[in-house]
Parts: C-alpha cells; sequence; structure tokens
C-alpha cells in the first residue's frame, strides 16, 4: 500500500529521523523509492525480516517494508533492563540499517556478505556524525543502540552467508 496516508505519515516520520542523523542521502534515495511507488508498506511481511527486496524476473523491483516496524509498537529486547528510549532508538537505527540493506539490492548489488558489510560500515557512519552532537544519557542510548544494531547486522551476515550443511553421499 503506497497511498494510505497513516503508512505515508509513518514514512514521512523516518525521513524526518534520518534528517537529524544528517542522513540525507538515504533520505532522498526512499523519497524518491517511495514517489516511484517502488517502496511498499506490506502490511504483513513473513519471517524476522523488516524489509524485503523482490525482484520478480527483472520486470519489477521493489522494496517492501513491515508497517509494524514503521509503527514501532512493540519495542524489541522485552525483559532487558535497557531505558525504552535507546531500545526505541535501536528500532529506528536498525529499520534504517535495514532499509540502506535493501537499497543496495535493489542497486544491483547479489553478494550478501557484501551487503552486510556496507550496512555495518553504514551504522558505523552514523556512529561518527551523530555522536559528536549527544552526551550524558542520549550518547549513552544512542551508542548501545547502534552498537547493538551493529552486533545484530554481524549475526544476520553470518547467519546468511553460512554454508548450507551437505548432505553426506550415500
Amino acid at each position: 500500500d503506497r497511498a494510505h496516508p497513516a503508512e505515508m505519515r509513518l514514512f514521512d516520520v523516518l525521513i524526518e529521523q534520518l534528517g537529524r542523523w544528517q542522513q540525507e542521502d538515504l533520505a532522498a534515495s526512499l523519497t524518491s523509492l517511495q514517489e516511484s511507488g517502488n517502496l511498499r508498506v506490506a502490511p504483513h511481511l513473513g519471517g524476522d525480516r523488516s524489509a524485503i527486496y523482490v525482484n520478480a524476473l527483472g520486470l519489477v523491483s521493489r522494496i517492501f517494508v513491515r508497517r509494524d516496524e514503521l509503527e514501532a509498537r512493540d519495542l524489541p529486547f522485552p525483559g532487558l533492563d535497557v531505558p525504552d528510549a535507546a531500545k526505541r532508538q535501536y528500532a529506528r537505527i536498525r529499520l534504517a540499517g535495514t532499509l540502506y540493506h535493501e537499497l543496495q539490492h535493489y542497486g544491483g548489488l547479489e553478494d550478501e556478505r557484501e551487503t552486510y558489510d556496507r550496512e555495518i560500515a553504514w551504522y558505523r557512519g552514523l556512529r561518527e556524525r551523530v555522536l559528536p552532537g549527544l552526551e550524558g544519557e542520549p550518547e549513552r542510548q544512542f551508542t548501545w543502540a547502534v552498537d547493538s544494531a551493529i552486533e545484530s547486522a554481524i549475526a544476520a551476515r553470518e547467519k546468511a552467508t553460512a554454508a548450507p550443511e551437505t548432505a553426506p553421499d550415500p
């Protein structure tokens, strides 16, 4: 659904956050993709995916983002003794990084390891840009959120690029 007003407001909140993080290029890419109809909100997206790049026979390429990820209704890491503000920050950072990842695929990069490496580099660049403007508790929360996003991306990279088990020869 690319025309529903509620989804567009949620998307605008993400774009505004990217601007506050000095990520104007990513914001512009996502906005352009959304305006072209190639970024869509998916009411339901299988598995634990926040977003996914889909290419149908080379004819149609789109990125779908899960609606509840835009809404950030459920905070990650339930039960972890971390302030909710830090968990929300992590959810926003991780969603932005995931969309950056899917944009790499949209742009033609197929290698999953390289795509994750670029996503991890994006998180590190985000930290370098934003941290100098923070101090105290906001700095601690942002650092935790970015570091957690990097750890999650590293784990996802290893899972996605692990060699599949092969069946023994009969």
